[in-house]
């Protein structure tokens, strides 16, 4: 009989729905894609690069600033199975919330397996921390800071949400005015039991401490939420799950299921300004 290792799947079913590969194998090449994308645009873009934001190598980001003073200010949380990536493949988040007069912020944090989740997540909250400190010396709107993530950053998107900022950060409780967490992992147990733990080494207290949907706050901004058609069911799964759990909670949240799309796709997808989940990204900014 085979062994069912979490919910109704097996071992393999199970490692299947955490493995993007398994639906869309040439993610390398679309990987190369997004760095030549991110690369043109900042020839094309003003950015300020390697800007520090915590003490460790890592702790870096780059900025696309807009001209205007008071400016809102989007953070970018990136994907890559918190393994891989980094904000030089992720200039492409910038144009279209540039365009609408929306700062953006594109993070570097140090991944797995050279740190824990538990280090990767504080490191984007010390981004927040510090795009909040920093406000007057770049000239956006401390009152007007936004989130937005994908995949494994669609899940650091979500522990953004559920952090205790007033209690840790002795910062504002609703530092973050809106947030879009897009096809990610809100909670992290079948992750514990899938081969993505060979590398993220979680037990069972920090699977719990890094799953947003166990934690859900008090105060929660607005939530854009997207994922495809065509992603793995797990991702498909997880994203349901997160955003009524959100608005179960009394939080607002608007989803997209967007067509025959992969979960690469959808990546691309929620920054084209010509297309439902940018507009309403930057509805719920104000711009």
């Amino acid at each position: 009989m085979t062994e069912i290792v979490w919910g109704n799947f097996t071992q393999e079913e199970l490692d299947r729905n955490y493995d993007q590969s398994s639906l869309v194998p040439n993610v390398g090449e679309l990987m190369e894609q997004n760095a030549a994308d991110s690369a043109r645009i900042r020839e094309e873009l003003e950015v300020i690069e390697d800007v520090s934001y915590g003490p460790t190598v890592l702790e870096r980001l780059d900025i696309f600033p807009v001209s205007q003073k008071g400016a809102p200010v989007a953070i970018y949380h990136h994907g890559g199975a918190w393994t891989r990536s980094d904000k030089a493949q992720c200039s492409y988040a910038a144009p279209g919330l540039v365009a609408a007069g929306v700062n953006v912020l594109v993070l570097d944090f140090a991944l797995a397996p050279n740190v824990s989740l538990d280090e990767i997540v504080r490191q984007n909250r010390a981004a927040i921390a510090w795009t909040w400190h920093n406000a007057d010396k770049y000239g956006w709107d401390r009152n007007r800071i936004h989130s937005i993530g994908h995949s494994s950053g669609g899940h650091i998107c979500g522990m953004m949400q559920v952090t205790d900022w007033e209690g840790v950060y002795g910062l504002p409780a609703d530092i973050i005015k809106s947030a879009a967490p897009c096809s990610g992992m809100y909670e992290l147990e079948p992750v514990r039991f899938s081969h993505r733990n060979t590398y993220l080494d979680l037990t069972e207290q920090s699977a719990a401490r890094n799953s947003s949907i166990r934690q859900l706050p008090d105060y929660g901004p607005p939530l854009t939420m997207a994922w495809g058609t065509g992603e793995l069911d797990e991702f498909q799964r997880q994203s349901r799950e997160f955003a009524a759990a959100w608005e179960a909670a009394g939080h607002k949240v608007d989803t997209f299921i967007l067509e025959g799309l992969n979960h690469f796709e959808v990546g691309r997808e929620m920054f084209n300004p010509d297309k439902p989940v940018l507009r309403n990204i930057l509805k719920n900014i104000g711009v």
